[in-house]
This record gives structure tokens, C-alpha cells and sequence, in this order.
């Protein structure tokens, strides 16, 4: 297969042979003395499994797993949490001091923090008021970027990028450019995904993660989803063992199909939550406006003056303040909980409308 996006490496990368580590060059025997490990676990250090030896299997195993979960033809990368997959992206297609990433504004903060770590520039193109991609505005700075994150559905905002944009954009950077869409929170919306359009779109690279509607947060755990171009470029750069073997089994149980379909439970409860919160939240006096949310929380933007993230802190509910965000003043962002939480959420703002009054 002709390699889409060999033009779109960097000559360092391009040129760079991926570490060949001792699982994956060794040959099959009984006595593995390759690869300095200790041949037997310390009797402190059991576990359920002995943890002497380094992975690699795992990791292709999990990777296979997410595929048959996504039923996709493609390829796949798990990472240490989507975060490593986001630095990936950054340091395989940019150059230091040369290229230079898209992102638009405001969204997750990571894609901004592993470039500039990286040396590589960040070029930002604002929302539209709608939180939608100003692809006007996008297409001016193709000319200077290299990688385009969209974060879909948005986070902080919550709310979906339209398919129609996405497409688009994927359409004036095919042989240009890549674009990696962030799709953290795609479980609460999933007839919403991208990933039916690896297929057409060479330059489409697809982040994903276990640490949201799968609740395995602590576990680390997250892909890339492309086409086998992109991956193997990724492979050249990511560490020898990326996933930790206990990591990989918990996630590899969490894609079993009786615990996908707990999770595609879990969300459904989520929702319903999720809509009677708005529904109770919108009727407060010191409630602005509610966003449309396609996620596991909602951005909130509450009227002048109320202070919302100190006043919820207050009754010692932590939430996210957004007001750092030139387009987000006044909001923060609720993490939806138990019908309890939420519940505690009305109950501190009804008192501050009496203490108020």
C-alpha cells in the first residue's frame, strides 16, 4: 500500500529505525536470558500474575481487543492513557523549531502542553459562538501547521462538532495534513464518531480512551486508531513496553462484550441523570445558561457575580472553572455523579438564592 503520509514525517523520524525490543526479536525457547529481566519474581513483589518479566504480547492483544470493540478495519496503538497518544501525534509528525500544530480554542489543554514541550509551535483559531470549527479561519493557517487537533465532543464545552465540519477539514488537508480527532467522550454519543471515516481519509488519526465511560481512569490506558501508515510511524517513537501487563489485563477485560455492555449502561443511566440535572439546574435564578452536552458533564455559565466554582466549594463540591477562557466567563464545568451529587449541587445554590433574598 502506498504510504499516505511518508511526505508529512519529519527527515529525523522518517529516517529513524523503531527500538527493537527483546520480546520482539528474541526467538522462542525455554530459558529467556535476553532481555535482563530477573528469570524469578521476588516473593514481596507477587501478585496474581508474576511481574518479572516485561510485556509485549499484552499490549497487541489489547490493541486487537479495542479494534473488535470499535469494528473497525484499521490499525491500532494502546498508550499509557490518551494523553501519551496525543504526544505521540506531536513528536513523530513535528519537527522542533519547525512545525507547527492547529488547535482550536478553547479545548483540552494537553494538545498545547506536549507541543510546546516538544519545541513545535501552536497556531489557535477560536470557536465559533456556536463552538463550532471556523474552517475560514483554519484553512488561512494551513500553509503554517502540519497537525490539526479536534477535540469531538469538545471538552470543556461538551458539545459536538458538527460531522459536515470534520469532513471538511478532512478533505482540504488529505494529502497535507494530519488530523487527530480527540474522541475521549465518545460513548455518550457514539453514532457520533469519526471512525467510519478512517477508510476514506488517510490523514485521519482517532484518540481514544478507557478513562471515562469505562471508569478506568487509574488504569492508563488509551489508543490510537488509524490507518497502518500512521501507526507504524507512531511505533517508530513510543516506548518499548507501553502498557503495564496488569493494565492490560483490566482493560482487556473492561472490552469483554458482557462489560461493554455494562458500560453502554452506565452511559444511558449517566444521560438520564444528566437531563433531569439540566432540567432542575435551569430553573435557578443564578443560572445563565446551560450548554448542550454530548459528554459526562455540562458547562455551565452562571449570571455575574456569583462566583459559582468558590460558592460550590463552599458546601465542598469541587468543580472546574472555566473562566480562564476568554469565551467561557462565569462557566464551570460539572462532572455528572449520582442523583445524590447532583442533588447536593441544587441544594447549595437554593440556599444562596435564600441567603440572597
Amino acid at each position: 500500500m502506498h504510504n499516505h503520509i511518508e511526505h508529512l514525517l519529519p527527515e529525523a523520524i522518517k529516517n529513524l529505525m523503531p527500538y527493537q525490543s527483546a520480546r520482539r526479536i528474541g526467538a522462542t525457547g525455554h530459558l529467556y536470558l535476553n532481555a535482563n529481566e530477573l528469570e524469578q519474581p521476588l516473593p514481596g513483589c507477587m501478585l496474581e500474575h508474576p511481574l518479572n518479566r516485561y510485556p509485549d504480547f499484552k499490549p497487541q492483544q489489547l490493541a486487537n481487543a479495542y479494534l473488535d470493540y470499535c469494528m473497525v478495519d484499521a490499525d491500532c496503538l494502546a498508550v499509557r492513557g490518551a494523553d501519551e497518544g496525543i504526544e505521540l501525534l506531536v513528536r513523530t509528525f513535528c519537527a522542533p523549531s519547525v512545525d507547527s500544530i492547529l488547535i482550536c480554542t478553547p479545548t483540552y489543554g494537553m494538545y498545547e502542553i506536549c507541543a510546546t514541550a516538544a519545541g513545535v509551535g501552536v497556531h489557535k483559531v477560536p470557536l465559533t459562538s456556536e463552538f463550532q470549527l471556523d474552517l475560514a479561519e483554519i484553512e488561512k493557517l494551513l500553509p503554517k501547521i502540519k497537525l490539526i487537533f479536534i477535540c469531538a465532543p469538545n471538552n470543556p464545552t461538551g458539545n459536538l462538532i458538527n460531522a459536515s465540519s470534520i469532513r471538511q477539514l478532512l478533505e482540504k488537508t488529505k494529502d497535507s495534513h494530519i488530523v487527530a480527532v480527540d474522541e475521549a467522550y465518545i460513548e455518550y454519543s457514539e453514532q457520533d464518531s469519526t471512525m467510519p471515516l478512517l477508510a476514506e481519509f488517510p490523514n485521519l488519526a482517532i484518540i481514544r480512551t478507557l478513562s471515562k465511560a469505562f471508569g478506568l481512569a487509574a488504569v492508563r490506558c488509551g489508543f490510537v486508531v488509524s490507518n497502518q501508515n500512521i501507526i507504524d510511524a507512531l511505533r517508530k517513537i513510543i516506548a518499548p513496553y507501553p502498557v503495564p501487563d496488569p493494565c492490560a489485563d483490566i482493560a482487556i477485560t473492561a472490552l469483554q462484550a458482557k462489560n461493554v455492555e455494562q458500560m453502554r449502561i452506565s452511559v444511558e443511566q449517566q444521560n438520564e441523570i444528566k437531563n433531569r440535572f439540566c432540567a432542575q439546574l435551569i430553573k435557578s435564578d443564578l443560572v445563565e445558561h446551560i450548554f448542550p452536552s454530548a459528554t459526562n458533564f455540562v458547562l455551565v455559565r452562571f449570571k455575574p457575580n456569583v462566583n459559582p466554582f468558590d460558592l460550590l466549594i463552599a458546601h465542598g463540591i469541587v468543580t472546574r472553572n472555566q473562566s480562564h477562557e476568554p469565551a467561557l466567563q462565569n462557566c464551570v464545568r460539572i462532572t455528572i455523579g449520582s442523583e445524590q451529587s447532583m442533588a447536593e449541587i441544587i441544594t447549595a445554590l437554593n440556599k444562596k438564592k435564600r441567603d440572597v433574598s
